[in-house]
């Protein structure tokens, strides 16, 4: 019961890969135009479990995107404006006295939400900055000794203006280094801020609200399909060099932690998954190393480097690994797993979603599993269902790398 159980989980995740990512992203992109990159470096923050902070001008879009991201989600969605005079109980909450009972209760503070909105994070005071580490790395807080968890999954999104310095404070390193990825949206171009424009006079009052794609726990248990997502030693070993090498780099006064480390291999991990992989590429690893290792560096002072250049002259010059004949064979070994092949010669040329799952004609073990789509499955009945991205719309199949995604998909 316990392996069909899990055997549904992992096709659920699989469809998502294929069909859910995408229209995740097609969602936001509708709500900030122009700005694909951007958006899905902060999916995949979201889906990796991790914290995001974005540095940009006013006006771009940051709280916008934090927002979407909660509304694509389903999940609970809180703003704090940061302020020089901001109290640490402003953030965590606080015991207030109750006065029909004379007793202290704690009031929630903003943090009590799964996708919280930093702004302007700068502009608080270090004590306030520091009340956020523990909720960031603990996901929890503690408020008169009592520690009390936050919900899960949870998420801080922060902004910061890297352009004012007037009542700002610097972010310490203990806390830019719990942020996964750094990124900046940045302006759009002409015709992208002219199509923003068309749209934004057939908009209503309110705005339109993007529809979710999934929900809470679905979000959730794609963090925990991330974990399961294989990670060769060889590569292990090829993260730890990178970041090695930006500790003895010339110009690099204090490199990356090993929660860097951590940070990069999980990104990784997000990446493979969405791609429809059970296993990590060292191309996964290069394309990220700048957004997940470029903001804990602290440079020493060289006006002809930054850090992103840091990381992209490591990852330059350090050699890619390549795999023993071994490890080839295994990885080959899960792409071609019998009952995969099966499925994957049945699905061949059908175009339709509504063919997510096996058919009848599939093995008698999955016979069973399929079901009409349910808009919002909870957490205990969503592996009894397909997908929403499985109803009723026809999308031409990926090609052929992708529509390989059910192939041993997880261990």
């Amino acid at each position: 019961m316990e392996q069909d159980q899990s055997l549904k989980m992992e096709r659920w995740t699989s469809a998502f890969a294929s069909y859910g990512w995408e229209q995740m992203q097609d969602k936001l992109n509708q709500q900030i135009v122009g700005k694909k990159e951007a958006i899905r470096l902060a999916c995949l923050t979201m889906l990796a479990g991790g914290h995001l902070l974005i540095e940009d001008v006013p006006g771009v879009g940051k709280t916008l995107l934090a927002r979407s991201l909660a509304q694509i989600a389903d999940s609970s969605f809180r703003r704090i404006q940061m302020t020089p005079d901001m109290m640490p109980a402003d953030i965590t909450g606080s015991m207030v006295l109750h006065p029909s009972t004379g007793e202290l209760r704690y009031s929630e503070g903003p943090l009590q939400a799964h996708v919280v909105l930093v702004d302007e994070l700068n502009r608080a005071s270090s004590r306030t900055q520091a009340a956020l580490l523990e909720a960031m790395e603990e996901r929890a807080v503690t408020v008169d000794g009592v520690t009390r968890p936050l919900p899960q999954p949870f998420m801080v999104i922060a902004t910061q203006n890297p352009f004012v310095f007037e009542g700002t404070y610097r972010l310490p390193e203990a806390e830019l280094d719990r942020f996964m990825i750094k990124l900046s949206i940045g302006y759009p171009e002409v015709h992208a801020e002219a199509d923003m424009l068309v749209r934004e006079q057939s908009k209503g009052e309110g705005g339109r609200i993007p529809r979710p794609v999934l929900t809470t726990a679905e979000w959730g248990l794609l963090i925990a399909r991330r974990r399961s997502i294989h990670v060769d030693a060889v590569l292990c070993r090829y993260i730890s060099e990178l970041v090695r090498a930006t500790r003895q780099h010339e110009h690099v006064e204090l490199g990356a932690s090993p929660r860097g480390s951590v940070a990069l291999m999980q990104a990784a991990q997000a990446q493979a998954l969405l791609s429809g992989r059970s296993y990590v590429i060292p191309e996964d690893i290069k394309e990220l190393a700048v957004h997940v290792l470029s903001h804990r560096l602290v440079l020493r002072s060289s006006p002809h480097m930054s850090p992103e250049q840091v990381i992209r002259e490591v990852v330059h010059q350090t050699a890619v690994p390549s795999f023993s004949k071994e490890a080839r064979s295994l990885q080959e070994g899960r792409s071609q797993a019998p009952e995969a092949s099966s499925y994957s010669q049945q699905q061949a040329g059908t175009g339709s979603l509504d063919r997510a799952w096996p058919s009848a004609s599939a093995p008698s073990r999955l016979a069973n599993d399929a079901s009409e789509a349910k808009p919002n499955p909870t957490e205990a009945d969503i592996v009894d269902s397909g997908p929403e991205w499985s109803s009723g719309r026809s999308r031409t199949r990926r090609s052929k790398e992708g529509s390989s995604w059910f192939r041993g998909l997880f261990r």
